[in-house]
């Protein structure tokens, strides 16, 4: 049976408060398009405003899974007390909120440390071998020069042609190259501490709403369902958990995959005695987050911090560190995050190259998880349409089958799947929830 054709909308036939909503809306939009230098400059600064709010959110969302599974120790723990005293209810929820963050907190001021304190040692070292460096330089360059070849000449001709003077380097105010040191200086100090500000305060928000997290959730369906129709509410709570699901799944488990890596390539580099290795550590964990570019952009700086004291290590390293994500593509990552419907490998590299091109580093590191949730989403776009359309009978099951390929039920054809690689980027977190699961329901697993 065809669906009913749905009239025109007219304005003279809207609710008043409907038509109000709408010309209200559409003035706001021309006075944002005349003025939108303005707009743009107010949107910022209340972007500036929220960003410990920001910050507390995405902290939040990160450590949710690790404090439910404390929560769920103390809760065991607390179990005799709170039946006594039902008030002690919310305990757990509170303490493990404040754990987390606290461990949080203290893991990254450690890894800070230990980092800080070799950047020191290998930039003092750095400079204590510079003059040798740049003696050794110096002496290439000037044989290079006194060659009689054409490359000496080119070099002779172009150092002629870009030197001091034709430059208007002999000309400058060194009065105004101090000023614009300072406030270079003055700048960078002032980002510095807003985004410390930003952090710190964030991670008391994030306390707050890893606490109060179902309350926000409930007055989140609360306005839905008051201000959409409930079939309608009911349509975008389910995207939003889809969403919820996907990315989550996708941020979080790269995390805890680039913290195992992180972890191992400490251990692998006090094997080989490597120097620097708390940095080299923290290096190759965090590029590890960056899907495919990732072990390239932790590999090259590592073996050349490596390379300046000791080559033969730098190939060791070299060596282990192939090892260690051929072990972390091919073992890790699929036992973490499991293997299940998700990007496909070619669409995995259009959004790393997307989100890079667009937003740098962060783009990198979020595009694939974001983009999986453009995927998903899409993907049960269309097996609802598709679904509908068999329902409608405007397209046929055979027409389906032998045209489009689907074979199974819709939601589970995979219209937009790769059999021959699978994505780590998937709805469920295998590794967390074996952990989460208690003993008896393990031994029932066949």
């Amino acid at each position: 049976m065809k669906k009913q054709r749905r009239e025109p909308i007219v304005l003279s036939q809207m609710r008043p408060i409907t038509l109000f909503l709408v010309l209200s809306g559409c003035i706001v939009l021309t006075f944002a398009m005349i003025h939108l230098g303005s707009v743009t400059r107010f949107i910022r600064r209340i972007i500036s405003a929220l960003g410990p709010v920001f910050a507390g959110a995405v902290f939040a969302f990160l450590l949710a899974p690790a404090e439910t599974l404390t929560e769920k120790r103390i809760a065991k723990w607390m179990a005799r007390p709170i039946e006594k005293h039902p008030r002690l209810k919310s305990f757990p929820r509170g303490i493990s909120s404040f754990l987390v963050v606290l461990m949080f907190v203290g893991s990254i001021v450690l890894i800070v440390t230990v980092t800080f304190s070799q950047v020191v040692d290998g930039v003092s070292r750095a400079l204590d071998r510079l003059p040798d460096y740049f003696d050794l330089v110096t002496d290439h360059i000037r044989r290079l020069f006194s060659a009689d070849n054409s490359i000496s000449q080119y070099l002779s001709q172009l150092s002629d042609k870009f030197s001091a003077t034709e430059l208007g380097m002999g000309k400058v105010d060194a009065v105004d190259i101090t000023q614009k040191i300072l406030s270079a200086a003055a700048s960078g100090a002032a980002g510095t501490l807003g985004f410390l500000y930003d952090v710190i305060v964030g991670f008391v928000i994030a306390v707050y709403l890893l606490i109060s997290r179902e309350r926000f959730l409930k007055q989140w369906k609360q306005i839905l369902y008051a201000v959409c129709k409930p079939k309608t509410a009911s349509w975008i709570d389910n995207r939003f958990a889809i969403a919820n699901q996907t990315f989550g799944t996708a941020v979080i488990g790269k995390l805890l995959d680039s913290v195992i890596i992180g972890m191992l390539c400490f251990i692998g580099c006090s094997v080989i005695r490597t120097p620097y290795s708390s940095l080299i550590a923290v290096i190759v964990g965090v590029t590890n987050l960056i899907p495919y570019f990732g072990p390239i952009f932790g590999a090259i700086p590592s073996v050349l911090l490596i390379l300046m004291e000791s080559p033969p290590k730098a190939l060791y390293f070299f060596i282990f560190i192939i090892a260690l994500q051929q072990f972390d593509a091919n073992i890790l990552d699929p036992r973490i995050v499991g293997k299940s419907i998700g990007l496909p490998a070619f669409w995995e590299l259009f959004a790393c190259l997307l989100g890079g091109g667009l937003f740098g580093v962060i783009g990198l590191i979020i595009g694939v998880p974001a983009f999986a949730v453009v995927y998903t989403l899409v993907k049960q776009l269309v097996s609802e349409r598709l679904t509908d359309r068999v329902r409608d009978e405007e397209l046929t099951p055979e027409f389906l089958r032998e045209s489009l390929g689907v074979t199974e039920a819709i939601q589970e054809s995979g219209l937009f799947s790769d059999s021959e690689s699978d994505s780590p980027y998937i709805q469920h977190l295998i590794l967390l929830e074996d952990i989460a699961q208690k003993p008896e329901e393990r031994k029932e697993k066949p």
